[in-house]
């Protein structure tokens, strides 16, 4: 008899969301009657369209044929899941004896496609996001579960963990976020978005030396937005070019301020994966800096480690642009993107920040700690500076100096702050 599990092409097929969707039926209504559990899980793969220019073919089922092979080495054989959408697949998760194993399913989902997925030379960053619904916690009927799982999908796009649980409150957060889409555009052309600045200490001195800009969004109905989630909406509606702009003005119409004021702080600036293949970027950044009278190598602009794997030709391109403006430039979340050491000899960089979880557990996880002390040495050989982020308490900022890290941020040393507080804090020459 053949095998009924759903191959990685069949789930691309109409009829294997169709036969996914009976299973889900058909295991939910066992669930009810036995007082079983059951997990489903809606993951959006963020990105799919950089993974599709990489390769030939039909790119949508070429992409998800990747995608779903790699998904499916991480769940159950029992498991079964299919591609919603081009962009979307569900995952149902049967017979759970615990709730925490549709969490670790997620966990797990979201490392396996961490990497880079490759084919035909080319490679590329999905960064995933994926919501969790269960039964009988958030519904009994499969269609409930499924909007569940996609509300929660929803939140976790604006979530650093990258997955969330439905929560009983989801459902009223949810519609205020939907309409932030709308309202984001009007926020920036208003000036209704606020700059905060997180201190960044030489850890040798104990002095600071620089600060990562970060924007704020105060909705009145959301109330506090992220910058994460600013920064989701516009990539999103395609407001990442005009929002970067306001930032980097922002930061550096602040900056002209402070140095009035005697204080000359290296301004970080964090740069979208949308936005390192731009062209335009290094002369935006060129004029700005000549507006606001900054010297270039005040400014650093910071790129997410994974993003430098996709188009890769291109980034270096740009990052080389960028170099030749003046401008310093840091490899953001490193340890999340799998760079060879090959290609970070490729890299116009001049720091490295340790990615923020690695930080935070490298003192109650070995594997944690091998990696940021890995980090450090290796970007001493390569003459970086290194930056850890996430110090949160004194036990870690005295271990990130006893191992070498150059410079730390966290709120161990200080929260990010609004400006007239920076300045404030700031010491006085």
């Amino acid at each position: 008899m053949p095998s009924t599990t759903p191959t990685a092409t069949d789930a691309l097929e109409p009829d294997a969301r169709e036969e996914m969707l009976r299973f889900l039926d058909r295991e939910s209504a066992i669930a009810r009657a036995t007082d079983g559990r059951l997990a489903v899980l809606v993951m959006e793969l963020r990105r799919v369209d950089r993974l599709q220019a990489l390769l030939k073919g039909p790119a949508p089922a070429t992409t998800m044929a990747l995608v779903i092979d790699r998904m499916r080495r991480a769940l159950r054989p029992e498991d079964r899941l299919a591609a919603l959408s081009d962009e979307q697949v569900c995952v149902v998760l049967p017979r759970l004896a615990h709730p925490s194993q549709a969490v670790l399913a997620a966990v797990k989902l979201l490392r396996v496609l961490d990497r880079p997925i490759a084919h035909e030379g080319g490679s590329a960053v999905l960064r995933p996001c994926v919501g969790v619904a269960c039964l009988p916690d958030h519904g009994f009927d499969p269609a409930g579960l499924l909007m569940a799982a996609d509300i929660a999908r929803h939140i976790a796009a604006t979530r650093e963990e990258g997955y969330h649980v439905m929560q009983p409150e989801d459902r009223v957060e949810t519609e205020v976020y939907r309409g932030l889409d709308l309202d984001l555009e009007r926020a920036i052309r208003a000036n209704e978005l606020e700059m905060h600045y997180q201190p960044q200490v030489e850890l040798a001195s104990g002095r600071p030396v620089g600060i990562e800009a970060l924007v704020r969004w105060r909705h009145a109905k959301a109330g506090e937005v992220s910058a994460q989630t600013v920064v989701g909406i516009a990539e999103r509606t395609g407001l990442i070019g005009t929002l970067t702009f306001w930032v980097m003005n922002a930061a550096l119409r602040q900056a002209a301020q402070w140095r009035a004021a005697g204080i000359t702080p290296r301004i970080a600036l964090n740069v979208s994966l949308s936005m390192l293949t731009d062209r335009e970027l290094p002369a935006v950044v060129d004029q700005s800096l000549k507006t606001w009278s900054i010297p270039p190598q005040d400014l650093v602009i910071e790129v997410a480690e994974s993003s430098t794997l996709v188009d890769a030709e291109r980034s270096v391109a740009i990052l080389t642009r960028l170099k030749g403006v003046g401008v310093q430039i840091a490899i953001d979340d490193f340890g999340t993107g799998f760079t060879s050491l090959a290609h970070l000899r490729r890299l116009p960089v001049d720091e490295i920040k340790i990615d923020r979880p690695f930080v935070r557990g490298m003192l109650a996880e070995k594997g944690d700690m091998a990696l940021v002390r890995s980090a450090i040495d290796i970007a001493h050989n390569f003459s970086l500076r290194v930056v850890g982020e996430g110090a949160e308490d004194e036990a870690t900022v005295a271990e990130l100096t006893r191992l070498g890290c150059d410079v730390a941020q966290g709120h161990a040393l200080s929260p990010a702050l609004a400006p007239d507080a920076l300045q404030a804090w700031w010491p006085k020459a």
